[in-house]
């Protein structure tokens, strides 16, 4: 059994857009008809505009062969564009950390697009493309409370948020001195100036006093917890309006 679905759209001047596109035309009305399979009495109906519709198919045909360049818009078209993107899902972003790239490191700002990208050159296991982006985040300090596999992190340099990740392996790698975690940008920036980017405080809802070095929670500062202390979805719900705002 077969559905049938059927919507109409207007377009203005149809009959007269045929009629110049038919005179403009190479072929004869004769050959025009043959190659639409339709009658020209049929298609002197259509330049007259004695038939108040047309089938999509075949004005489709007529499209392609006269070049009328029509852009034809049906209703659940234009509501499709209309449709907002989908809402980061933020649930759960637990941790904090502030990257402070060393004074004589060759980049003011840490884990840009650029720097992944020399990461990736000098032999890291790093991934920057087709919109994916995947590198080992450094830290001092191991710890017994430390993010899980999946929890999402806020980064911020120079009182500017510029990353929010989540964590992809389970336990962190330890070369020397540092221990990394992998992990994948879900939100950042990367075509901006970040020196441009909002204040901190401005995006967190409230002053943040931080050390680097380590991974935070939320819920370890005084301020969060006077400002959001049991209402994390206030929070949530204000850092994402934030963030869609930049």
């Amino acid at each position: 059994m077969r559905v049938r679905r059927v919507q109409e759209v207007d377009i203005p001047d149809l009959s007269s857009k045929l009629l110049t596109a038919r005179k403009s035309s190479s072929e004869s009305l004769l050959e025009i008809c043959r190659r639409l399979d339709i009658t020209p009495t049929y298609w002197y109906k259509l330049e007259k505009a004695e038939n108040s519709t047309i089938s999509y198919d075949l004005l489709k045909k007529i499209d392609a062969l006269l070049s009328l360049n029509l852009d034809i818009r049906f209703p659940e078209d234009s509501e499709a564009e209309k449709k907002p993107e989908k809402t980061m899902n933020l649930s759960n972003l637990k941790w904090v950390k502030v990257v402070t790239p060393a004074d004589d490191w060759r980049s003011y700002w840490a884990y840009t697009s650029q720097e992944l990208t020399q990461m990736k050159k000098d032999g890291g296991a790093v991934v920057n493309n087709n919109g994916v982006s995947i590198f080992p985040l450094g830290f001092r300090q191991d710890r017994e409370d430390s993010p899980a596999i999946g929890d999402l992190i806020l980064l911020t340099q120079h009182s500017k948020v510029t990353h929010i990740v989540e964590v992809l392996d389970e336990k962190p790698e330890q070369h020397g001195d540092w221990f990394n975690r992998y992990v994948k940008v879900i939100w950042w920036k990367p075509e901006m100036d970040w020196k441009t980017l909002p204040d901190r405080n401005q995006v967190l809802g409230f002053n943040l006093v931080i050390q680097s070095g380590i991974f935070y929670r939320f819920g370890a500062f005084e301020r969060f917890n006077a400002e959001w202390g049991g209402r994390q979805d206030a929070f949530l719900k204000h850092l994402t309006a934030e963030l869609e705002k930049i």
